[in-house]
């Protein structure tokens, strides 16, 4: 006999590999421990050569589902003679080096449990095992356990303690464990005033009767409160609304299990598979009718076709969506604009605006997430809308390599997410907000300072969008200076583009890719404000080749907000203008465009966002946005309602290094005035950019294509290209990250390190990257 170590890293820490690690051992006959440290998993083990060889390729084989073993080693050490096998306690003795393990959705054991009148966790709205429940949203350090959690002060019964150390129960070391007899408290508040009810059946019986007579509960979920209410009940709809604020925004629908929410939607293979799944995220699915009698889908999602649906991902949500019998609306519970709330103070001091009843729990929550958000086109690519619980912080697998600094990209402010990379790991934050609103600062300076005290880290180079308005630009410069590091400004579609080509391994592809990057907005190198671009990639250099013509960006923000902004702004030398814009406008308002835009030196933008917006205007769709992205969305909507084929093309052509939309409006405008269907002009509009995609690349002999930017989060427009082009072209897109600003800091990170690669190519100035011009 010899004695032996393995060191395992990766996500190897609240997934149940310590139990998975001491079963394997009793079935080998084998002696040792295994213990949790801050860089993975250690094992120390008597067995001799052949032994160590099974239990070794076993231990890769057969890892528990939610595990991923990034490294694996073993080798001899000194003689120790174990009598037995035993987990130990956990160490913290070296560098934080593993992956973080994020919040899990129910286990299919768990909520059968539930649901079992004769189980002792029946209707127990805590229950949880080692494949499940939440994980990242109440660590509070490292390695993983309870006494590391918000778990750490609620102590096990004697049956849960029995659990805890029987080796063949699913609940052996499972951190999160609890039941009846030492359960996580709850609480239900009627009024601010009054005392809580406490008894937890009390609790839910009294929470589903409020929910049928209309009122609006507020419940705290895993990575924050929730709002609930009837999605049949119209008055108690429009309500909502009115108390956040929303007038058109839709909101996500909870139903209790998949039967039910297919009697209301088409739900395909793919999307079932993403709602029974472990991160068990929203997901965009199809209305079967505007009018089902259970959905009342014009207030959900007025004006959209799709309505974003998930399963209980916590037994508490399925004990509630269960006795209800129906559909949920479930939307973040938030004042609007700011960051889902999640401490049970600022619930009971805030939620009594929005909601009739408040549902609290003594489980804190460390890390605030709301719920992911996902789509899929009718060919199965999937576009991740929002990244956040169930999927953060980790993000694996990663091209990047391993890194001896400690590198911190700050993202951008519009769909903000931070990303840290330190030895072999990318870590990616939950999606935290727009940061131009106070509260999403605070949440993003609070999630940050988390993530370097779990790994104990300070940044040694800092990146940041060269937007020097931008709040996330701005806090580059105080980190830079707290930190003494330097501070790198990106530029931002150049950061999205390296994004896209980092997700799909292309950064050290030996042939050229083209990148499409369409969005909203991005300061430009110039100066101007981007998002109609097209990148060349090739051995490091990134080249903007081709830029949709500039047309004014007016009144800043305020464009992306009022599409009829930018339809003024595209038809401003067209003769027709008035006749096709003006009923957008007071006589007054015109009047002072008018002025506005006869001028010569307004802000000028390049944007293919903007450009949707003035479409959707000057097609009666949408004139002012109630939320963000509305008129695109809208658009989309109306093409893909249009069920013919649409193979006629609007002109873009190309001059010089610029993309032409005039002849495009021009002719627009013509099917306008010939009482063309709007539908079919909708269509002809998305399939004139993917034949400009096509024409680009065959202009410049490139057949990989990239795309990234928030007008990718459109699956028509994906799906259009993915089917016209990929017979004869590679095309790329986001694969673990969203489209949107979600994913610059990821290409802040890839530039960061093509820099260090390619000195020659690559330097950086104040305010952003470029390529060195010899």
């Amino acid at each position: 006999m010899q004695t032996f170590h393995i060191h395992i890293r990766g996500r190897v820490q609240g997934v149940g590999f310590r139990p998975f690690i001491s079963r394997l051992a009793a079935q080998h006959n084998l002696t040792g421990t295994v213990a949790n440290s801050t860089d993975g998993v250690h094992i120390l083990i008597n067995a001799d050569n052949l032994q160590i060889e099974k239990f070794y390729d076993e231990i890769q084989v057969k890892a528990p589902e939610n595990a991923i073993i990034t490294e694996i080693k073993r080798e001899k050490t000194r003689s120790i003679h174990f009598t037995g096998f035993n987990i130990i306690h956990s160490k913290w003795e070296a560098v934080p080096n593993l992956l973080i393990t994020p919040d899990i959705a129910l286990c299919d054991d768990c909520r059968k449990e539930i649901s079992d009148t004769h189980n002792r966790r029946n209707a127990y709205p805590f229950t949880t095992c080692l494949h499940c429940g939440p994980r990242y949203s109440i660590m509070s350090a490292l390695p993983y356990d309870r006494e590391n959690t918000t778990m750490a002060g609620l102590k096990m019964c004697g049956k849960c303690e029995q659990e805890y150390h029987n080796i063949n129960d699913r609940r052996h070391y499972s951190q999160t464990n609890s039941c009846p007899d030492c359960a996580i408290a709850m609480h239900l508040y009627e009024t601010p005033d009054e005392s809580p009810l406490n008894n937890q059946q009390d609790i839910i019986n009294k929470l589903t009767d409020s929910l049928s007579s209309g009122k609006i509960a507020a419940v705290k979920g895993i990575g924050g409160y929730l709002l609930l209410c009837d999605a049949s009940n119209e008055e108690t709809l429009q309500t909502l609304r009115t108390r956040k604020h929303r007038p058109n925004k839709p909101f996500a629908v909870l139903y209790p299990d998949i039967e039910k929410a297919t009697a209301d939607l088409y739900i395909d293979n793919n999307e079932t598979t993403a709602l029974k799944s472990t991160v068990a995220p929203i997901v965009l699915c199809s209305l079967k009718d505007i009018n089902t009698p259970g959905l009342c889908s014009s207030l959900i999602a007025p004006g959209l076709d799709k309505v974003g649906i998930m399963l209980p991902y916590s037994p508490l949500l399925q004990l509630i969506a269960t006795q209800f019998g129906k559909a949920l609306v479930a939307t973040s519970a938030n004042l609007s604009g700011s960051p889902i709330i999640y401490t049970d103070e600022q619930a009971l001091s805030d939620l009594w605006d929005i909601a009739d009843i408040i549902l609290t729990y003594d489980r804190d929550i460390v890390v605030p997430q709301d719920d992911s958000v996902w789509q899929f086109t009718k060919n199965g690519q999937r576009i991740i809308l929002r990244r956040s619980r169930g999927m953060a912080p980790d993000f694996y697998p990663h091209q990047l390599g391993g890194t001896n600094e400690h590198l911190l990209a700050l993202g951008a402010d519009m769909k903000s997410a931070f990303a840290l990379h330190c030895n072999d790991k990318v870590y990616i934050s939950q999606y935290l907000g727009e940061q131009g609103d106070y509260q999403s600062q605070q949440s993003y300076t609070e999630t940050l300072d988390h993530l370097l005290h779990l790994f104990n880290i300070s940044p040694s180079v800092i990146m940041a969008d060269a937007h020097p308005g931008y709040n996330t630009h701005q806090k580059g410069k105080e980190l830079s200076i707290a930190a003494n590091a330097p501070l790198e400004n990106i530029q931002h579609h150049k950061a999205h583009f390296a994004a896209v080509l980092a997700e799909n391994n292309l950064l050290h592809k030996d042939s050229s890719v083209l990148g499409f990057i369409w969005d909203g907005t991005g300061y430009g190198e110039d100066h101007q404000i981007w998002g109609g671009e097209v990148f060349r990639y090739d051995q490091g250099e990134l080249d903007r080749i081709l830029y949709l013509d500039y047309f004014p960006q007016i009144l800043g923000d305020k464009m992306s907000r009022e599409p009829r902004l930018s339809a003024i702004s595209l038809l401003k030398d067209h003769p027709r203008s008035t006749d096709m814009l003006s009923q957008y406008f007071s006589a007054i308002e015109w009047e002072y465009y008018q002025k506005m835009l006869s001028k010569e030196d307004h802000l000028l933008t390049s944007s293919i966002g903007r450009l949707m917006d003035g479409i959707a205007a000057l097609l009666e769709i949408c004139a002012l946005n109630t939320y963000e992205g509305q008129a695109a969305m809208e658009l989309e909507v109306l093409a893909r309602g249009y069920c013919e084929d649409v193979m006629e093309c609007y002109p873009l052509p190309i001059r010089y290094n610029r993309i032409d939309w005039r002849p495009m409006m021009d002719e627009m405008i013509d099917d306008l005035i010939n009482k063309k269907e709007k539908g079919f002009i909708a269509k002809k509009f998305y399939r004139s950019l993917v034949r400009l995609v096509e024409q680009v690349s065959d202009i410049f002999d490139i057949n990989s294509l990239a795309f990234s930017g928030g007008v990718f989060q459109n699956a028509l427009l994906v799906e259009m290209i993915s089917e016209g082009l990929s017979g004869n072209k590679d095309v790329y897109f986001h694969q673990q990250l969203s489209p949107n600003d979600e994913c610059i800091a990821l290409g802040q990170l890839a530039l960061y390190h093509l820099q260090h690669e390619n000195e020659t190519s690559f330097s950086y100035s104040n305010t952003h990257l470029h390529k060195q011009t010899n």
